[in-house]
C-alpha cells in the first residue's frame, strides 16, 4: 500500500464531511447519533460539540438513554431492536470532545444491558451479541473500566470457542430471538458489521491490556471474515470488518490483514457520491448515517495504516 492510497481515503472522509456540516438534520436520531464523532476525529470539534449538544436536548433523557422502544425517535427500525447501539456511540463521542457528564450518564444506562457472564445485550429482552458486546466493551475501555472491557473480551471469546460457525451459518447472538442473529455464508450484502466490531474491540484490548487470548480471538473473527471471500470485500456493510483489519494489521504486522482493510476501503470509495455522501438515494436517516460511519472509518483506517507501507 502507498502513502497516497490512504490519503485518498482522507480526502473522501472530509468530504463526507463537509456534507454532514451543509446539510440540515431532520429531527431523527440516526441523523445525529453518529455524526459528533467523525466531526471530532476529522478536526471540528467545535460543531461535534454542537451536534451533540443537540442531540442531548432533542433526545437524550434523564438516565442517560437516547433510543427505547417506546420513545426513540427515528425512522431507523433497527433501534426498536438495537436500543444500546446509539447510546454507545454517543458516549463515546462524548467522552473523546470532553462532555464527560453525558459520557458517564451515557455508560451508566449503557451498564444496564450487561448480562451475568460479561456479554451485553442490545434490548433488555434480548440475548448477548457479538456486535453489543463489543460495541460497549469499547465503550468501557475508553472510558477505563477495564473490568468490565476484560469480561466483555472474555465473553466473545467463550462464545467463539462455543462454536458459532454452522454449515453455511455464522451465529452472532447467544440464543435468542431478535434481528441479524447469523451471517450467511456466500451470500452478498450480509451483516458483516457484526464480525467487524469485535475484531476491533479485541485488538484495542489487547493493546490496553496485553492479553493473548483478546487478540487470538480478533484473529479469529478475522480469519472468517477472509474467508467468506469477494462477498464481504464488496459489500457496503463490511466498513467495520475494514476498520478491524486494519488494528490487527497494526498490531500483528500481517499484510493479510492490511489487504482486507484496503480491498474493502477502496470499494467503499467507488460507492461515494460526488457530492461526498453515501447512500444518496436512501431516506435521510439512512444517508446521514452511513455517510457519518463511512467517513469515520475511513479517518481510523488512514491513521492504521500508513505505518505500514513498504518504505
Amino acid at each position: 500500500m502507498t502513502l497516497m492510497m490512504t490519503l485518498r481515503y482522507e480526502d473522501a472522509a472530509h468530504r463526507a464531511v463537509a456534507w454532514l456540516l451543509e446539510r440540515r438534520r431532520p429531527d431523527d436520531l440516526a441523523c445525529y447519533y453518529k455524526s459528533p464523532a467523525v466531526l471530532g476525529l476529522a478536526g471540528h470539534p467545535r460543531e461535534a460539540r454542537d451536534v451533540l449538544d443537540e442531540a442531548v436536548a432533542k433526545f437524550g433523557t434523564a438516565d442517560g438513554d437516547f433510543a427505547t422502544a417506546a420513545g426513540v425517535k427515528s425512522h431507523n427500525a433497527i433501534f426498536t431492536e438495537f436500543w444500546s447501539y446509539p447510546n454507545g456511540w454517543i458516549a463515546l463521542a462524548a467522552q473523546r470532545l470532553g462532555r464527560f457528564g453525558v459520557a458517564q450518564a451515557t455508560y451508566r444506562h449503557l451498564l444496564g444491558y450487561r448480562g451475568a457472564d460479561g456479554g451485553f445485550r442490545s434490548n433488555p429482552a434480548a440475548e448477548p451479541d457479538v456486535l453489543t458486546t463489543a460495541h460497549i466493551g469499547l465503550v468501557a475501555l475508553q472510558l477505563g473500566d477495564l473490568d468490565t472491557a476484560r469480561a466483555a473480551g472474555r465473553w466473545l471469546s467463550r462464545f467463539l470457542a462455543s462454536g458459532p460457525e454452522r454449515g453455511q451459518e455464522f451465529l452472532l447472538r447467544a440464543n435468542g430471538t431478535g434481528a441479524l442473529q447469523v451471517l450467511s455464508t456466500g451470500k452478498p450484502d450480509q451483516p458483516y458489521f457484526m464480525i467487524g466490531y469485535p475484531m476491533a474491540f479485541l485488538a484495542k484490548l489487547h493493546d490496553a491490556t496485553g492479553s493473548a487470548d483478546a487478540l487470538a480471538t480478533a484473529e479469529a473473527f478475522a480469519d472468517y471474515a477472509l474467508r467468506c471471500g469477494e462477498n464481504l470485500r464488496s459489500c457496503l456493510f463490511s466498513h467495520k470488518v475494514a476498520w478491524g483489519a486494519a488494528l490487527l494489521a497494526r498490531a500483528t504486522g500481517s499484510e493479510n490483514y492490511a489487504e482486507l482493510a484496503t480491498d474493502i476501503a477502496e470499494h467503499l470509495l467507488s460507492l461515494q457520491s460526488p457530492d461526498g455522501s453515501w447512500s444518496p438515494d436512501a431516506p435521510d436517516h439512512a444517508t446521514f448515517d452511513d455517510t457519518a460511519e463511512i467517513a469515520h472509518w475511513l479517518l481510523e483506517i488512514n491513521a492504521e495504516l500508513p505505518g505500514l507501507q513498504k518504505q
